[in-house]
């Protein structure tokens, strides 16, 4: 008897031994460094615009409520899995490195390549904060405003580069836009390794390349294989009223809305509790606004679903209700969160002129277009995967976001649809390759083999955005390659001034806020 009453004691002591192991392994497999690298990725261009924009008395508490809130968010930010960090894993870890730079690189960032159109706004941009003072105000020589105005657009990306650029010089400012930009990129990576839990260079390429199936739309309404095959044409304009980008044409066109919005969308996907929802989406305003609009579904998702898994009905509601309240009504969340968010709509806002309005589809005319781009675009990818994800709220929130979003116009562009759609697609990319790896694991491989081909085929669209860098790169001198005649604000044309210059005169922000000039 005594034996046996030994034996299970040892056994016992054993068991406990291999359990307090196990949950020692499982905490160093886990780390909340990631997720606190990210919010102060998000963090110092806010204190720059916090001194640059706003009077010392306003910025200095600014300043105080800015770092309480980052403190808080970062003590209780959640660990993450970093079991890919092993030391087998460090070459594959630098090829991810490598990868991000070389995206980053072929997007253009830096000048150190080939740059698409768009590029000519964002090299004035940043040029227009490494040159003028805070807040930058110019007086408008060409007569298109009335009075002096002031650069109002959602430049936060550009301001840890811009302020290294006034010390240093602009060259200086672009070098360093550059490292910033992988810095971001890198950080997506890790958060999307992180998701996964598993080291997987094949999800980092699958994620560059990731697309609709554009070139299926472009041979169906053009018929032609040139569309389709190695060439260097932008895909994306494939349909008329309707346009979305795949994360490379996301990073080579808008990579200041483009890399926020894919860190903060992951930021919210890999939150375990309310405790700093509001403080990591308050980011979104200033750093890429329309993004944010896309976003909201996916906050008040994330925060309704915790607070179903979290509802206890063996307690009363009341205590229910201050449990939920209790996690939700921080001192990020209420105070620094609520304080970032309307500041950064005080500033949006100011811009008055540049104010163009929504406005829904006009389905009569454009009922055949919608119905093909949707279903060409994502349609596909979400049928694919809704036996395996269809009981996930943010499968169905993500697809009716995509849906609604190509619904509505801000003036006359496809803007609206191309950039509040981000957030959602960077949701389904996650879904994709979560349902790809439980398909491989179980009997159900189609539907494995069925998105792989998909995200292949759809992978040929960022193909041609890296080809045509590529090709232009090589064939042209660096002079003629990187080099945008129109490059500075005070030449762009008059149809396009309103995006990135207000007359601020009558605006809340302006008066009472900023520093006088």
């Amino acid at each position: 008897m005594s034996e046996k009453l030994n034996g299970v004691f040892r056994s016992g002591i054993i068991g406990s031994i291999m359990r307090n192991k196990e949950l020692e392994a499982k905490k160093d497999h886990t780390s909340k460094l990631p997720v606190q690298l990210c919010y102060l990725f998000l963090s110092i261009p806010m204190y720059i615009f916090i001194f640059g924009w706003l009077m010392i008395p306003y910025a200095i508490f600014m300043c105080i409520v800015l770092t309480a809130g980052l403190f808080l968010a970062c003590r209780c930010a959640p660990e993450i899995d970093v079991s890919f960090m092993r030391k087998q894993n460090a070459v594959k870890i630098i090829v991810m490195l490598i990868l991000a730079m070389v995206w980053v690189y072929l997007a253009g960032i830096g000048k150190f390549a080939y740059q698409n159109y768009d590029h000519m706004w964002r090299n004035a941009i940043l040029e227009k904060l490494v040159e003028e003072p805070w807040p930058v105000i110019i007086n408008d020589t060409k007569g298109f405003f009335q009075n002096p105005v002031a650069m109002i657009y959602y430049f936060a990306l550009w301001l840890p580069a811009a302020l290294f650029g006034k010390i240093f010089g602009l060259e200086a400012a672009h070098v360093f836009l550059y490292f910033w930009c992988c810095i971001g990129v890198m950080l997506t990576f890790v958060l999307l390794t992180s998701l996964r839990k598993k080291m997987s260079l094949w999800m980092i390429i699958a994620f560059i390349f990731f697309s609709g199936l554009d070139q299926v739309g472009n041979f169906m309404l053009n018929n032609t294989a040139d569309h389709i095959w190695f060439t260097t044409n932008h895909l994306e304009h494939w349909i008329s009223g309707f346009q979305l980008s795949s994360n490379s044409t996301q990073l080579f066109w808008v990579y200041n809305q483009a890399i926020p919005a894919w860190l903060i969308t992951l930021l919210l996907m890999v939150q375990k509790d309310n405790r700093s929802l509001v403080f990591i989406y308050s980011f979104s305003l200033l750093f890429c606004t329309l993004p944010a609009i896309g976003m909201i579904p996916i906050v008040a998702c994330v925060g309704i679903h915790r607070i179903v898994k979290t509802y206890n009905k063996q307690i009363k509601i009341s205590e229910n209700i201050k449990s939920i309240l209790r996690e939700a009504l921080t001192i990020q969340n209420v105070i620094t969160g609520v304080l970032i968010a309307i500041i950064s709509y005080l500033f949006l806002k100011a811009n008055a002129t540049g104010n163009m309005g929504f406005h829904f589809l006009d389905f009569k005319n454009m009922l055949m277009n919608y119905l093909f781009c949707v279903l060409i675009e994502f349609l596909v990818y979400y049928i694919a995967m809704y036996k395996l994800r269809k009981k996930e709220p943010l499968y169905w929130v993500s697809l009716a976001t995509l849906l609604i979003v190509p619904m509505i116009y801000v003036g006359t562009s496809v803007d609206f649809v191309m950039r509040a759609s981000i957030p959602a697609l960077i949701v389904a990319f996650v879904l994709i390759f979560k349902t790809i790896g439980e398909s491989f694991k179980s009997s159900n491989k189609v539907c494995a083999y069925a998105l792989t081909g998909l995200l292949a085929l759809g992978g040929i669209t960022a193909y041609h955005e890296i080809m045509r860098t590529v090709c232009t790169t090589i064939n042209h001198s660096y002079d003629e390659t990187v080099a945008l005649e129109a490059d500075k604000i005070d030449l762009i044309e008059e149809d396009h001034r309103n995006n990135f210059f207000g007359e601020f005169q009558d605006s809340i922000f302006f008066k009472y806020l900023a520093p006088k000039k």
